[in-house]
């Protein structure tokens, strides 16, 4: 994302976060995090970036950071249910309900994300 529409999106009602460390997160794992009271699932992928996506499985409410990482997914630990990490989209059921991402911004080692104010 460049920096002019990182700016922006402060006007649109998100506020920035800083989240964590990169080395908090270490390659193939997750991390539960808070940003202003939202549960957040921060990844670390096997391609080397960082998604951020809400914490709780739209299929029954089990937070999705202690589930495991399957590649570009995220497995629900408690059902099955499968997210893809850059898009949300459910790529395995029982889930139908897509998990809401948030952008992720790199800045020196901090991890920053946007969630609505």
């Amino acid at each position: 994302m460049r920096a002019s529409s990182w700016r922006r999106s402060w006007s649109l009602g998100l506020a920035n976060h800083r989240i964590a460390s990169v080395d908090e997160v270490p390659t193939d794992s997750m991390k539960h995090v808070e940003a202003g009271g939202t549960p957040v699932c921060l990844a670390h992928a096997e391609d080397g970036n960082f998604y951020a996506l809400n914490d709780v499985c739209t299929h029954e409410e089990f937070s999705l950071s202690d589930g495991e990482l399957w590649g570009m997914d995220v497995e629900c630990p408690q059902h099955g249910s499968r997210f893809n990490l850059q898009t949300g989209k459910v790529t395995g059921l029982p889930a139908v309900i897509p998990a809401k991402t948030y952008p992720v911004k790199i800045e020196g080692s901090d991890i920053y994300i946007e969630v609505p104010d």
